[in-house]
């Protein structure tokens, strides 16, 4: 089987949520050929990733979205900033289509997976080769936030040109109107290792807190943290102070490990981190990066269903307060979820069986 998957280079998430899914196909599949399309960070987290992988992998780096363009040093977006690399992104998307098809007819694949880059769904299509959609929130619906028609709805196009459509639970209620033959899963994570778990607990007697805000979110203030009755282990992006504090190093891969040694998380609220927390049972406040429609929707499901704690970035100045306001979560109801990495590669291996259009 040969397949075409292309990442978004928006934060690291939508890289390690795709790591299960290409490890579980290439368990059922020895003759699996995967090309990879993203930027080159993406690229190099992959590659570690799938460092001790048995895999015919090729990594090509050069896929660039903007996203959503955050202010510097605040959990925020710069509307302005974004509007404009927006204008210029939707500009290029023939020149993109046309590179992506001379590229998918080079490998020829059996089918093509999008985590919501749109310009693999307009070659495809195209070119008749099957393809897949798979996310959480799409740049419609994000841009839809923000900005009219003329800056979603070219986006809406090509997302409309997929096969098959897969929304993962915690989305976004706008993706159930656009796309209406698209179907509902549930969640997906990489696993944490056993050992590494217990080594990482090991070394701490006190309530472990791991804080992570993702790559996408430098938070300017120092937190003084000296005085709480826990041990911190953060990744870059936030400043937390104090003897109590451990920061890992950028190059760690698997944050799955953390979260299940950890007694409390504090993340940023993207989905792939939200995943992770909610598939390993831990009590969570999840940081808002400002009116945004993946983050607004996250909030809305997950407050209400009672499965985290919402902050800002001002919030965390005092994380004595935080926690005491996560400690009063019940992971015990989280049982509604699952990880549906199997369900998701059936989807692929239907659609590499039907063949061409």
């Amino acid at each position: 089987m040969r397949i075409a998957y292309y990442i978004t280079n928006h934060g690291y998430g939508h890289a390690s949520r795709n790591v299960p899914i290409i490890r579980e196909l290439g368990r059922r599949h020895s003759d699996l050929q995967v090309a990879i399309k993203s930027d080159q960070r993406r690229c190099d987290f992959l590659r570690r990733n799938f460092a001790s992988d048995d895999l015919r992998i090729t990594y090509h780096e050069d896929c660039n979205e903007h996203g959503l363009v955050m202010s510097e040093g605040h959990a925020v977006p710069d509307i302005a900033r974004m509007r404009r690399l927006v204008t210029d992104e939707i500009a290029s998307f023939s020149q993109m289509i046309e590179r992506e098809m001379a590229f998918l007819a080079a490998f020829d694949p059996d089918v093509v997976v999008c985590d919501i880059i749109c310009w693999g769904l307009g070659a495809a299509h195209q070119l008749g080769i099957p393809s897949l959609l798979i996310g959480n929130f799409t740049w419609e619906s994000m841009y839809r936030s923000f900005f009219g028609e003329d800056l979603w709805g070219p986006y809406h196009d090509l997302y409309a040109q997929a096969s098959e459509v897969l929304w993962y639970d915690v989305h976004s209620p706008l993706l159930d109107q656009t796309l209406p033959h698209a179907r509902t899963i549930s969640l997906v994570s990489r696993d944490s290792d056993a050992k590494e778990v217990a080594d990482i607990r090991g070394g701490h007697d006190r309530p472990l807190v791991f804080v992570s805000v993702g790559a996408s979110v430098r938070l300017s203030e120092a937190i003084d943290v000296s005085g709480l009755p826990y041990d911190f282990v953060t990744t870059d992006g936030v400043e937390l102070v104090g003897p109590n504090v451990s920061r890992l190093s950028p190059l760690m891969t698997n944050t799955p490990d953390y979260v299940a040694a950890s007694d409390y998380v504090i993340a940023k609220g993207g989905w792939s981190s939200v995943a992770e927390i909610l598939l390993a049972h831990k009590p969570c406040a999840l940081l808002m990066r400002g009116a945004n429609d993946e983050d607004d929707a996250t909030k809305a499901i997950l407050e209400g269903r009672g499965h985290c704690v919402a902050v800002q970035e001002e919030d965390l100045s005092d994380m004595g307060v935080v926690l005491e306001r996560v400690k009063s979560l019940r992971p015990q109801t989280y049982d509604r979820y699952h990880d549906s990495r199997t369900e998701i590669c059936d989807a692929i291996e239907q659609l590499a069986v039907g063949g061409r259009a």
